[in-house]
């Protein structure tokens, strides 16, 4: 894969409490990036992001969930490849219909 075709993804978790107009808890979302490496180190910008972040820590969170196929990160940016898309949009979708108990041990 090329570096330009390479995305980020990111699950939002929103409070429906809040928001009560909202239907879905979590949403998936991906978008494209800059990769900039200077002396101050390796940066990633995106849009969908607020703040830039260290390349080496979405690619860390890319592989917690390749290595360890039961975790999926929340609110936490990571590289994207076909499979992990594939695995996350289905947890998205599972988890948006189930109650919180069945994916979060906090509950």
């Amino acid at each position: 894969m090329s570096e330009q075709s390479m995305k980020i993804g990111y699950i939002v978790d929103r409070d429906l409490k809040r928001n009560p107009h909202l239907t879905k808890r979590f949403e998936f979302r991906e978008a494209t990036f800059t990769r900039r490496i200077s002396s101050r180190g390796d940066k990633v910008y995106s849009k969908m992001l607020q703040f830039p972040i260290d390349y080496e820590e979405i690619i860390g969170n890319a592989n917690i969930m390749k290595d360890n196929p039961k975790i999926i990160l929340v609110r936490e940016p990571f590289l994207i490849d076909d499979d992990l898309r594939n695995r996350v949009t289905k947890w998205v979708n599972w988890a948006n219909t189930v109650d919180r108990k069945e994916y979060d041990p906090f509950v």
